[in-house]
């Protein structure tokens, strides 16, 4: 039987680690996420970067609840970023002065947790 296909990639890059997001994030893909999350989480990277760009407009409630889980999930002092075209997203996390990979770059900081 073929296996399903990941609900996310990991990627490093060093000590910065990127999960992607694929697909739709129904219950049980956000579980598998929340899951490659908690593992990369255990690997104490020095930055992570959640990529939601490939999830719809639809889904912008549940990014932001992952997003809220991911900051749960990462040990103390890992920064953190997301990448996501969702302007609902986008908004919410300027409101929560939770910058993305591009604001860091230009700022020369990041949130960390």
């Amino acid at each position: 039987m073929p296996q399903a296909p990941s609900a996310a990639t990991v990627s490093w890059a060093g000590d910065v680690a990127t999960v992607t997001v694929h697909g739709a994030l129904d219950p049980d893909s956000a579980s598998q996420v929340r899951e490659q999350i908690a593992e990369v989480a255990g690997n104490l990277p020095g930055r992570l970067v959640l990529d939601v760009t490939e999830l719809g407009e639809r889904y912008g409630a549940e990014c932001l609840a992952l997003i809220a889980v991911v900051r749960q999930l990462l040990p103390r002092g890992c920064a953190f970023d997301v990448l996501s075209d969702n302007p609902a997203v986008q908004q919410v996390l300027e409101i929560a002065s939770l910058s993305t990979p591009e604001d860091s770059a230009r700022n020369g900081e990041s949130e960390a947790v």
